[in-house]
């Protein structure tokens, strides 16, 4: 899974995109709530109560880093939470057969995922299209998640390339279509799209939190790092089977590999 504990007081991050980012969250929450905000259903209140006990920490965090952290009462608390910081929250509490389900969430800027169809499912069937997850990792997620404890939060990262800027990308995924795009045209066309993912186990409701932070950067922000492109080349080379598909880097995979692999002989030349 990759999973590093978080430093303390680094839960959250804060840098310059902060007002951009919290302004598209708020046109998207004008514009399209149904399809940013999910609510399952929740007879007992247990999603509502994390959901509060997520938004008072991270607007107490803020405050701790000298942000601002004024909270809408009118607004779920999950999307109170959302509106506070970068990141976008998944809130997993416990059903009745005791499998972590996606109770609620706020969020604006999905890769390649709907909301709509991940609420309310358990972990391992809100996961199910990416290749391999059940065979690989689903029940090593699963124990992680309840083993979980409020104090040793953990983060990973998880990335894909993509030929659009755009935050909200709720679709494209498994694209088949070529793209219309060559080695020349990588550096200014392809993102190198990085989710910062935390997971935290909430200590007074004992729900799981999943937060994810997206960084993205013009991949030829990296034509001066010829080893980091020839690391990125061998992973892609190295993906599992399905998973170029599933992530739809297979229309521009081949234009991607040609300009690294340019790049690394140009600096081995020079």
């Amino acid at each position: 899974m990759g999973l590093r504990p978080v430093v303390p007081g680094e839960w959250l991050e804060f840098d310059e995109d902060r007002a951009p980012m919290l302004a598209e969250k708020q046109r998207l929450l004008a514009e399209r709530p149904a399809d940013v905000v999910g609510l399952a259903d929740d007879p007992l209140g247990a999603a509502f109560a994390a959901s509060v006990e997520l938004r008072d920490l991270v607007a107490g965090e803020c405050v701790r880093r000298g942000h601002t952290a004024r909270t809408e009462p009118d607004l779920h608390p999950v999307v109170s939470a959302g509106l506070l910081v970068q990141e976008d929250w998944c809130v997993h509490v416990p059903d009745a057969r005791d499998r972590w389900v996606l109770a609620a969430a706020c969020v604006c800027f999905p890769t390649r995922w709907v909301l709509a169809d991940k609420l309310g499912l358990p972990v391992r069937e809100v996961h199910r299209p990416v290749a391999g997850y059940d065979e690989q990792l689903g029940d090593p997620v699963d124990r992680f998640l309840d083993r979980l404890t409020p104090d040793a939060p953990r983060w990973r990262l998880n990335w894909n390339l993509t030929d659009d800027p755009t935050l909200y990308q709720p679709g494209g995924k498994y694209r088949t279509e070529p793209a219309d795009l060559g080695p020349d045209d990588v550096p200014a066309a392809v993102w190198l799209r990085v989710e910062r993912q935390t997971l935290v186990r909430l200590p007074v409701t004992g729900a799981v939190v999943f937060g994810i932070r997206i960084h993205q950067d013009l991949l030829g922000a990296l034509a001066d790092r010829p080893e980091d492109l020839a690391r990125l080349a061998a992973t892609i080379r190295s993906l599992p089977a399905g998973t170029l598909e599933h992530k739809s880097m297979g229309a521009f995979a081949p234009a991607v590999l040609a300009w690294i692999d340019r790049q690394v002989a140009g600096s081995r030349d020079g």
